[in-house]
Parts: C-alpha cells; structure tokens; sequence
C-alpha cells in the first residue's frame, strides 16, 4: 500500500510506472516499452561433447558481471539426460529398468562461462569435474561428493565482507543412486566462492520456518542491503495441494483441475517469499505475487519471478506458463518497497519467444539485468521446446514429435537490449503540448535530471513550483533551457543558472512536445 512517506523523494528517480508522483496530466499517454533482443542465434548452447541437455528454464541460469575481473559470468545446468539413447523423461539402468523420472531426483551439475563483453563467451575447461578423464567446465555438481546441482540461483553478495565468500549459490542438491536404483532425499544447499568458479558447499543445511520438505525447484536469490535482509523468491512445497474433489476427476494430465474463485482450492503456482539474515535460516514461504482470476486466464499459472532494484524501487520479471500452449513469456511487475508487487499490464508479454526462432515457445527471465553504459543487457532463456510434453509425454500418452525425439539443442541463453530505466514512458504528439504536474515532493539535490527523449521537432520544458502551486521565481516555464535530444540522464537548466530549492515539498511542471519522459530526480 502506498502511503504519503513515498514523496519524501530524496535524491532517488522517481518513475511513471505507477501514478503515485502524477497530480495532473494532460495531453499525455504512458506508453510501455520492450527491449529488443540481439541476433538470430543464442549466445550460449549445447557445443560439448560433456552437455547432455542444457536445461535452460526458469530458473535454471544466471548471468552476472563481475566487478573486481570485469568478466560477464554465466552458471547453466547440464541436465546428464541424453536424449539421444536415453528416454527423455526417465534415466534407465544399462538393462533398460527405469530408476528415475524427471520429477524425481535428477543427475545435474552447473556449467560455467565467461565473456568480456557479455557478447562473446567461452567455456573455460578446467579439472574441477572431469569426465572421463578430461576436464569440462562443470563447477559444481557431478562429483562433488555425490552432489548433484539443480536449479542453481548465483548472486554476487553486496553485503558480504570476507572475499573468499563474495558469491553466493543456492541450489537443490537430489541425490539419486543411479547404481542401485533408489532414490535420495532433495534438499537446499548454499555454497560460496571467491571467483565465481571454485565453490565451497557450506556444511549446514537451509531451514525454512515450518516447512519439513524441500522448496519447490524455482528459487531466486536477492540482497537488500537498505534493509540487511536476504529475499528468497520460491515455491512453496505443497502450493498444488488441494482436497481432492470428487465432483471433478482428474485426467492422467500433468495439470492439475482448476476451480477458479475459490480460494481454498487455489492449486496454481505462484510466487511466494522467504527471507533470511544468514542465507541458513529462512522464514516459512509466504504468498507474493498470486495469478488474478479476474485477469488471468484459466491456464496460466506464475513459474518463478526474479526481481531488480530501479532506483530504490523494485521491477520483477514474471515468467507465466501458459498451460494449454505449453509455452512461457515474461510479464512484469512493480514495487515500491520490494515486497508488495502490482502487475503491470496484466497478461500482457514484456519478453516472449518469435516465431520459428529459436526461443519460439519458452522464454523466461531469472537473472537480473546488467548495466552497460547506457544499456540493460536483458539475458533470456530460451528454447523450441514446449515445457513438459517432451518431458511428461510419454507418460501421458501424448501423440506429439517432441515426445519421440525432442530437439537435443533445444535450449539457448539469449540477449536483448534496452535503454536504461526505460520500462515505461510519459508520451505526448507533435500536435498538443502534453503537461505533466507532479504532486509535491520533499527532495534531496540541487539538480533537476531527467531520462527522456524528444522526436524530430520535439522539446521539454521544466517548471518548479511551491507546494501550493506558486512558482518559484527563477524557475519558470520560459527560463526553462529546452532539451531536444536523447539521454537516459540530462540535467535541465534555467537561464538564471541557479541550483534548485533543497529539502523542501515543490512540484515538478514538465512541458513536453512530441517527446516522452520516463524518469526525473533531484541529484
């Protein structure tokens, strides 16, 4: 819930993504913007002889940069499924005698890649797991005791002091004794490195509150250092469990009956929370981000959600299954405060696959993007694939090509661009003058910036007022230096050159022809 605190703006930017800082608008529309991907090919795929399938799902990847070496950094799961001999929703003894499905325990380890401009990458071959007696670039996982690796999440700490523990990586560890035919227990493990690549798996096992099972497998890791507390976006163990209703039979599907508007039987998945102070107790999951029958179809179900800080609020990246389809896209979320989400557009697609390429049916989002210059990278996974009939299909008796011979190179990792904090714009025509009025905003910052663009012809003009509307003397409309151009940070001017009032409540006047603002703050 929004409350009047919020305007004690500071010096942070302030964004169009809600209405909270609007008081007036006029001529003026919110325009929502995508970023565009780059090439026709992923940047990362299956091309060793080690990679059986590269599960890139949600969330199964991440990609990072690191400070200290400047390296972009990307951690995959090595899905040890060859679907080339094996069924490619089962592992099989040499006899042929099925040990384990997919939704049981699986033999995954986490693959590793670099690159210097977040473009080019390499798989560095090392002897930290070897195969048959040749290094790979497999760094957790697959002969780490018996360890195997699922649904890693990595993040670089903010708040970490020790170098030696600088990143963080939560993963599932499912064992499975593919030897003997029985399966293990699956459980939450933490490690740490200094670099990214040689990792240390922490003796003490995570907790969460009350639960007695292992989270569900669509885990992302957050730091908060306002408020020294890490965020665990994940799934509660029993959030498909519901009374069985005998009125409504189920099928041999995968996908559970749905009764929509009926909260007790609320058996879709959906985003919930933990968080910790020590990445080892964690507090039982909550509900954060629920799918709205009023909005949302009758399939579509929420997967997993990471989430980035813009400015001192919050986006999320949603990734919503389309059951039906059996296909994935990326829809957003905003946040003041980073715990109570509002969706933005509803079912609408920020990010989602293009037709015949390679990312056609799935594309999800669970690592955060990267500032370069003035750019996000947004990094994607991707595939062809449809999300469980190549997995579940046999089971089920599906009759589709995926179910006999799923694509072994089916998975990508993918990179699409947009200009910084440009989610979401204020837009006005070159025929009427758009007027944007703030409500009034106690800041922090003797300069006016602003991340805008004008079009051909186009110009913005700033006025400052008291909180009562009376303009303050040196900063009218007229004295306002007009910007033309394109900048994600323009600092506006006055002719009388004089820093802006500090520390008190005023408004913001923008004045836009054929243009469009998505950010102002007081620096």
């Amino acid at each position: 819930m929004l409350e009047s605190s919020y305007l004690q703006a500071g010096s942070k930017p302030q964004f169009f993504i809600d209405d909270l800082v609007i008081e007036s608008a006029q001529d003026m529309t919110r325009r929502y913007h995508r970023p565009q991907k780059v090439g026709e090919a992923p940047m990362i795929r299956r091309d060793r002889p080690w990679e059986k399938t590269i599960y890139i799902s949600c969330n199964t990847w991440n990609v990072l940069h690191d400070p200290q070496d400047g390296l972009f950094k990307c951690w995959y799961e090595n899905w040890m499924l060859d679907s080339a001999h094996d069924m490619p929703h089962q592992f099989r003894k040499s006899d042929g005698k099925i040990i384990v499905d997919v939704h049981g325990e699986a033999c995954s380890g986490v693959c590793y890649a670099q690159s210097t401009d977040g473009i080019s990458w390499e798989k560095p071959e090392m002897d930290i797991v070897q195969i048959d007696g040749a290094n790979t670039n497999i760094v957790i996982g697959l002969g780490f005791g018996g360890e195997t690796a699922h649904c890693a999440t990595v993040m670089i700490d903010p708040m970490e002091t020790d170098p030696a523990h600088r990143f963080k990586m939560f993963f599932m560890n499912a064992i499975a004794d593919v030897v003997e035919g029985t399966t293990g227990s699956a459980f939450f493990a933490l490690a740490t490195s200094p670099d990214g690549v040689h990792w240390k798996v922490n003796d003490e096992r995570p907790v969460f509150g009350m639960t007695e099972r292992a989270l569900g497998d669509v885990v992302t890791l957050t730091a908060d250092p306002a408020s020294r507390v890490y965020w665990l976006n994940n799934r509660h163990p029993d959030m498909c469990t519901v009374p069985a209703d005998p009125a409504c039979p189920p099928t041999k599907s995968w996908i559970s009956p749905y009764g929509p508007q009926n909260f007790a039987r609320q058996n879709k998945r959906r985003i919930f929370r933990s968080q910790s102070a020590d990445l080892i107790h964690w507090s039982h999951p909550r509900p954060l981000v629920i799918p709205d029958d009023a909005v949302d179809n009758l399939d579509d179900v929420f997967y997993g959600m990471e989430q980035v800080a813009v400015g001192e609020d919050w986006l999320g990246f949603l990734n919503v299954l389309h059951q039906v389809d059996n296909t994935m896209d990326v829809q957003l979320v905003y946040s003041r405060d980073g715990e109570n989400f509002d969706r933005v557009r509803p079912g609408r697609a920020w990010l989602e696959g293009d037709q015949d390429n390679w990312d056609a049916n799935m594309v999800s989002i669970c690592s955060k993007p990267i500032v370069v210059g003035d750019e996000l990278y947004v990094y994607h996974g991707g595939t062809r694939r449809h999300h469980d009939w190549w997995m579940v299909g046999p089971a089920e008796g599906l009759v589709h090509p995926e179910v006999d011979n799923p694509d072994p190179d089916g998975f990508g990792i993918g990179l699409a661009k947009i200009k910084r904090d440009r989610f979401v714009s204020l837009d006005t025509g070159p025929v009427r003058e758009g007027v944007l009025i703030t409500r009034p905003v106690r800041t922090r910052g003797t300069a006016l910036v602003i991340n805008a663009l004008c079009r051909e012809g186009g110009s913005i003009r700033a006025e400052l007022t008291d909180s009562d509307g009376t303009v303050i003397k040196g900063f009218e409309k007229d004295n306002s230096v007009p910007f033309d151009g394109d900048a994600v940070e323009h600092t506006m001017q006055w002719q009388a050159g004089k820093p802006t009032p500090e520390g008190v409540f005023m408004r913001l006047r923008l004045f836009v022809w054929n243009g469009e603002v998505f950010s102002f703050q007081f620096r």
